[in-house]
């Protein structure tokens, strides 16, 4: 059953352009207030003015979210201004622009891909969920990317760290459905922004999806209407959700829609 989400609070990192300002707005058109962080001030000003046209409230906070201390003083100051988080979405991302094999690849920028990804939302969900087990309620999406579930050497760092923030989720989302918090891995298909129009398989496949189906799927997201598949891999660009939601309300095999080690066989004993 979908909650009103009017006047209360959503987090979203990577704000200030691209597939963040769109979840913003479209968080901000359901009612919801806004945090919006991103590394540029003049990106996530502007946002907010947008946000602010639907009469809700907005906080900015240009943040580096790789680093742990920033992100947990924005979370102390924002639960301060607004109130309790109930919906995270973790949108900042970078990818391997030089498009380079590993061996071949700058290591600092490999590893700042990797620590923008999947350490910038771990310090997010570190600092946001204690209050959300706290008050037993909370949803957290993750952007994702088809890139975690289909190798690219071009996207070492870029598809490592969506697995690992595959696992991750996997990893949580047990033990925080007994405290009634959801989590999503949802992947938002190849939408035009400047890092996807920088990225050649993007160009090649030349098959763009619109930005709304992520931000509907998000604002879903927010209502509680896509708890029954907490947990799970999605895919808006070719996903029926409401279709995955009355499927899980049957029973979805163990591991469906999550990361998981294929055995060879029967006789494997990993089976």
């Amino acid at each position: 059953m979908a909650v009103d989400v009017s006047g209360r609070l959503a987090v979203v990192s990577g704000a200030g352009r691209g597939i963040g300002r769109h979840l913003a707005l479209g968080l901000a058109g359901a009612g919801m207030n806004v945090a919006l962080l991103g590394r540029r001030p003049a990106g996530l000003d502007d946002t907010a003015r947008e946000c602010a046209r639907f009469g809700v409230e907005t906080f900015t906070y240009p943040v580096d979210v790789r680093r742990s201390a920033a992100v947990r003083a924005f979370v102390d100051e924002v639960v301060g201004k607004l109130g309790a988080v109930d919906l995270l979405v973790n949108n900042a991302g970078i990818a391997d622009h030089d498009e380079s094999p590993p061996w071949e690849a700058d290591a600092d920028r490999w590893w700042e891909v990797l620590e923008t990804n999947l350490r910038g939302s771990f310090n997010l969900c570190r600092f946001v969920l204690p209050a959300m087990i706290g008050a037993g309620v909370g949803r957290i999406v993750n952007i994702n990317s088809n890139v975690a579930t289909k190798r690219d050497i071009r996207y070492s760092a870029y598809g490592t760290s969506k697995a690992a923030l595959l696992a991750l989720s996997d990893t949580l989302a047990g033990p925080l459905r007994a405290h009634g918090v959801s989590i999503f891995d949802i992947s938002p298909g190849m939408i035009r922004t400047d890092m996807s129009e920088r990225m050649t398989a993007c160009l090649e496949r030349n098959q763009w999806v619109s930005v709304e189906l992520i931000v509907e799927a998000v604002v879903r997201v927010a209502r509680g209407e896509l708890d029954p598949i907490s947990g799970r891999y999605l895919h808006v660009g070719v996903d029926d959700l409401t279709e995955l939601v009355a499927r899980a309300r049957v029973g979805l095999p163990e591991g469906a829609r999550t990361l998981r080690l294929l055995p060879h066989g029967a006789d494997d004993p990993l089976a």
